[in-house]
């Protein structure tokens, strides 16, 4: 999957329909404003953060933002969008580690992040992160419901009851990338024991899901 976001860096905004900060904004309004309070004024780590799009969303509002991705090809695209952002930097980071990422946000994000992380790397990804934040932090995880598209490009279920789909980049190459899909009681059993005012939300007519929780 790692290789399969690095080579599709240079398609991403086009594969994603973006075209500008304020059509995103305006497009995606309802999700931005049920979590934009609980990102005023905080130190924000973004998990896999890709091309930046999210991140311009939180650096308008953070105190400051720390975004990571493994994919250096979609942090050089990033670090371009957001030049004029002071309170951004950014890393290439391994979510799963996060070991060149030093403790003390009080705020975690991550967009279309958490329905690619097999069920098997969940438990050690939250831990992960939850040990860069101090107690109370606000976590907000944003992903998209299932559509058409992902019905149409479904390809198996893992051993571990992922579910993995085959993707195909302009060049020709494919990849096999997981994509799953969680329900409300799935994540807030996941979360529950780490984590306290969990609330699940979705956006039917964006195709979108929300959590927001604190870590204890």
């Amino acid at each position: 999957m790692n290789q399969y976001y690095d080579a599709r860096a240079i398609w991403h905004d086009y594969y994603m329909g973006y075209k500008s900060n304020e059509e995103m904004e305006s497009l995606l309004c309802p999700v931005i404003e049920a979590f934009e309070a609980a990102i005023a004024g905080k130190n924000v780590l973004e998990i896999a953060c890709g091309t930046g799009n999210w991140t311009r969303v939180l650096a308008k509002r953070a105190h400051s933002v720390v975004a990571t991705d493994i994919s250096a090809a979609a942090i050089e695209t990033a670090q371009r969008k957001n030049r004029s952002n002071r309170n951004v930097t950014f890393h290439v980071s391994d979510a799963y580690s996060l070991d060149d990422i030093e403790p003390g946000f009080n705020a975690a994000f991550a967009a279309d992040w958490w329905s690619h992380i097999p069920k098997s790397k969940i438990s050690s990804f939250v831990s992960n992160l939850h040990a860069r934040l101090i107690t109370g932090s606000k976590v907000i995880l944003i992903d998209m419901c299932l559509r058409d598209a992902f019905e149409k490009e479904f390809s198996h279920y893992d051993m571990d009851g992922n579910r993995v789909s085959k993707r195909s980049l302009p060049d020709g190459r494919e990849f096999q990338v997981v994509k799953n899909f969680p329900t409300a009681k799935e994540m807030t059993d996941i979360l529950f024991p780490l984590a306290k005012n969990i609330e699940f939300r979705e956006f039917d007519f964006l195709k979108r899901w929300l959590v927001m929780y604190e870590t204890v």
